[in-house]
């Protein structure tokens, strides 16, 4: 059923649907004619200053799939409504899993060859999306085949540590992660305007003791203080605070808040990262006490043994992060390891879940 009220149609498809509004000036631009769009680019060719924003309907009917409009302005307009009905809803994946604790049982292990197929690949971003972690095994201890597992992803993220980097404890960089010592749960570059979407180790060599993996489910962690302490959440999802990265050639900076959210109210991201803080004072001023309490009741729910997993990372098996939701860490080592790994960025890990018809 399809009505007309003020500047909008009203569609109705099923009684059990609700109903569903979409203005006259949205529809009129988005008309989807050789004319209007470039069906070989996926692109526009209407410009919105050549629409009338007072655009009217002269008349308009239903034919099968088919909704045609004939418009005000001499445009004909015939629309799918199984994609209008697609345009009106927010795009959704599987649903989140928050933890706590070794979930090493619930996340997935995909095998390199297994990776290789649209089954394997799906299992592991399908992963990736729900845990925010994945795995895959019996991968050549080598940069090489670690980078070839990467791209079946996407393409690793080139950024001032390269685009495949491989580290020890020498300090290559100016970075606490370049040494032995031990690493309280964060994530990567939040001194990026937009941080890595995913990070990726392999550990290709390993004469140590100690040197444990450390996982946090940072999303977990901020819906505790939303529920245990609402003022701090509000508090952390508003108040901005800066990252920075300094050494010779670079000096990286960004203000956000700690935690960020989606238009549809779901968390997009967390920015955590205590070593990168800068000293700048938080903005606005006025909160930073209040900042400073937030800051500890959330660091209290990453912190708690209970809550963290802990794994040792092993030659022949690459662990994929969302860095904008699991906090990493490890333990202090002595002795000799090799990490090597990439970012990816978030866009590439999204463009991959929608080819795979996980996103809609």
């Amino acid at each position: 059923m399809i009505s007309v009220t003020d500047s909008f149609f009203e569609f109705k498809r099923e009684v059990s649907n609700p109903k569903v509004k979409l203005s006259f000036e949205w529809l009129r631009e988005n008309c989807r004619c050789n004319i209007c769009y470039n069906n070989i680019t996926n692109q526009r060719n209407i410009r919105i200053i050549d629409i009338d924003p007072s655009i009217q309907p002269l008349n308009f009917s239903t034919c099968g799939k088919e909704f045609v409009v004939n418009w005000s302005d001499g445009h004909k307009s015939v629309y799918d409504l199984e994609w209008i009905t697609s345009q009106t809803k927010v795009e959704s994946g599987p649903q989140e899993v928050l933890w706590s604790g070794d979930v090493s049982r619930e996340v997935e292990h995909v095998t390199a060859n297994e990776v290789k197929s649209q089954h394997g690949i799906s299992r592991l971003v399908k992963s990736l999306l729900r845990f925010g972690v994945g795995f895959v095994t019996d991968v050549e201890p080598s940069v090489a085949a670690t980078e070839e597992v990467i791209r079946h992803v996407g393409p690793p993220q080139h950024t001032l540590f390269g685009a495949m980097w491989e580290f020890s404890d020498q300090m290559d960089h100016l970075d606490t992660a370049y040494t032995n010592l031990a690493l309280d749960p964060h994530t990567d570059t939040c001194y990026f305007i937009e941080p890595a979407g995913l990070i990726i180790f392999h550990c290709i060599k390993r004469n140590c003791s100690g040197g444990q993996t450390i996982l946090v489910d940072g999303f977990r962690a901020a819906r505790q203080v939303e529920v245990e302490h609402p003022q701090h959440y509000e508090c952390l999802k508003t108040v901005h605070t800066e990252y920075q990265y300094i050494e010779k050639g670079y000096h990286l900076s960004q203000m956000s808040p700690v935690i960020s959210h989606w238009p549809e109210g779901k968390i997009k991201q967390i920015r955590y990262n205590l070593y990168d803080r800068s000293a700048r004072q938080v903005q606005p001023s006025s909160e930073t006490s209040q900042f400073y309490k937030s800051l500890r009741s959330l660091t209290s729910a990453v912190v708690n043994p209970a809550d963290q997993w802990r794994l040792t990372l092993v030659p022949g098996t690459v662990v994929f992060i969302n860095n904008w939701r699991v906090l990493h860490g490890r333990s202090a080592y002595t002795g000799a390891r090799t990490i090597t790994g990439a970012y990816v960025t978030m866009g590439n890990l999204l463009s991959r879940a929608r080819l795979l018809r996980l996103l809609l």
